[in-house]
């Protein structure tokens, strides 16, 4: 305890020493012990919204400072030790917020306050390229805090880098239930239906993600992709599906160029991938055409019989006469 309180004394005052506190005490009566009363807790509700201000203005120095004033109210107020981590995790120092998720565990922080911290944890292991640290902490900001439709989506999108799409689905899926408005978990959730191959699942969410914001230029991306890459889509053919893939991708890259950003290389080698596949299909197309003609004069002419031609074809010719009998020789003369 005495190492924390150190630490944390480090944390509010830069290094200085921990304020003293002084107790006053009543004067007891001869010969009777007078029992000592704590004194009320300090709530610096104040200092806590000026911290909260300050960080929402981005002034996460500024932040730090207030919420370092609120603590020195009251060391155990676990929502200035939250909005002092949220700052530290601007700035980058993420040592900073470890130790204060910590203290806050310690001082008996909420769940919903675990399920930030948890969070920030998550994202760290993110930079880190860490994506089973990452999907363990995204878990528990989930399971602390179930109604957060963010903190679901996350974890959602964790599980689509590992390429686990049976497990992103119902994550995503509880994501859109808590808020259907998500735009980004109706996408995510698009891709995971994509992941299991249930291709009329994937579109109705990318739809869904356009329709909330028409102008998602990712939605459109991954419309593309998944026209691209399903075996079938309903009610259309492959030339059609490709064809459409190319127009999905050559908006995106409408859009980005609109909005003065750089279209990633491996978009135009999509939209000649599918250039390359449509003639492809097209000639296997004409190739089968012309193998079920012929097959079909071969069945004409087999039941029509031999000398009967089979339809746009000319009459075959009679078979030849056979050959005339050569003369007899005349009987030779018998003499008398």
């Amino acid at each position: 305890m005495m190492r924390r309180l150190s630490l944390l004394a480090l944390i509010l005052a830069g290094g200085t020493a921990w304020p003293a506190l002084s107790l006053a005490t009543e004067a007891a009566a001869p010969g009777v012990r007078k029992r000592r009363e704590p004194p009320p807790a300090v709530i610096p509700t104040d200092e806590v919204k000026a911290a909260q201000k300050l960080y929402d203005a981005r002034n996460y120095q500024g932040a730090v400072t207030q919420a370092k004033a609120a603590l020195n109210r009251n060391e155990r107020y676990t929502p200035a030790m939250l909005v002092m981590a949220k700052a530290y995790f601007k700035l980058g120092k993420n040592e900073w917020v470890k130790t204060l998720g910590e203290m806050m565990r310690n001082a008996g922080a909420s769940e919903a306050e675990r399920s930030e911290i948890y969070q920030m944890l998550a994202f760290m292991e993110v930079d880190k390229k860490n994506t089973p640290g990452a999907i363990e902490q995204f878990r528990k900001a989930a399971e602390a805090k179930p109604d957060n439709a963010v903190s679901w989506n996350n974890l959602g999108a964790q599980y689509l880098v590992a390429k686990n799409y049976r497990e992103a689905g119902p994550v995503l899926e509880r994501a859109v239930q808590l808020q259907p408005t998500f735009t980004k978990a109706h996408l995510n959730l698009g891709s995971a239906y994509r992941g299991v191959k249930q291709f009329d699942k994937a579109l109705a969410e990318y739809k869904q993600a356009l329709a909330l914001f028409p102008r998602y230029a990712d939605a459109v991306f991954n419309l593309g992709i998944l026209y691209l890459d399903a075996e079938k889509m309903p009610d259309i053919d492959t030339t059609a599906k490709l064809n459409t893939a190319v127009t999905y991708l050559q908006q995106y890259k409408q859009m980005l160029t609109g909005a003065g950003q750089t279209v990633p290389p491996e978009v135009d080698a999509y939209v000649t991938e599918a250039q390359d596949r449509i003639q492809k299909e097209q000639k296997r197309i004409e190739r089968q055409k012309k193998q079920e003609e012929r097959e079909l004069q071969r069945a004409a002419k087999k039941a029509a019989g031999p000398g009967v031609a089979a339809p746009g074809q000319p009459p075959a010719p009679p078979p030849p006469a056979p050959p005339a009998a050569a003369p007899r020789p005349a009987a030779p003369l018998r003499t008398p």
